[in-house]
């Protein structure tokens, strides 16, 4: 066994035990509609929350690969923490979509990047008084061979 291979064993065996969760605490207050990160002194962040709404972080929205990555539902205080078990959350450059739902007001729903630190960061997210509905989800109509062929190579070495 290479001395690399040995050394990516070691760090996989020591990061085992501890997981690779990644923990984002965040506010639903009320509104516009949007979901952002911020920091937790911001003034949306002392505003009065609004407790029952359901809140989804879904990874890869746009695919059929798409999942849950973490759910949460907010306290009387508008307050509730993610917990993400996925791989890479965090660090990896990617998008993610927040989804959040709650009778009586209209669904937010929106892509972003998560903070490599969450410290001192929180996801608010601003909830307008209305009507809810059911989360949308992307188009299913496709099948797994439609997404892989949009990474096919034409006869002539392009991209369709």
């Amino acid at each position: 066994m290479s001395w690399i291979a040995r050394i990516v064993a070691c760090a996989l065996a020591l990061s085992a035990p501890a997981g690779c969760a990644y923990r984002l605490d965040g506010k639903v207050v009320d509104g516009f509609g949007s979901a952002t990160v911020g920091r937790t002194d911001d003034a949306d962040a002392r505003r009065g929350g609004i407790g029952g709404a359901t809140v989804e972080l879904v990874r890869d929205a746009g695919t059929m690969n798409r999942s849950v990555a973490a759910r949460a539902t907010s306290g009387s205080d508008g307050r509730f923490t993610l917990d993400v078990e996925g791989f890479g959350a965090g660090w990896m450059e990617e998008r993610w979509q927040v989804r959040v739902r709650r009778n009586g007001c209209e669904n937010v729903e929106s892509e972003l990047s998560l903070p490599s630190s969450t410290s001192g960061r929180l996801l608010i997210v601003t909830m307008a008084r209305g009507r809810s509905a059911p989360f949308r989800d992307p188009d299913t109509a496709g099948s797994l061979i439609d997404e892989a062929r949009q990474y096919e190579r034409s006869p002539t070495g392009d991209r369709p």
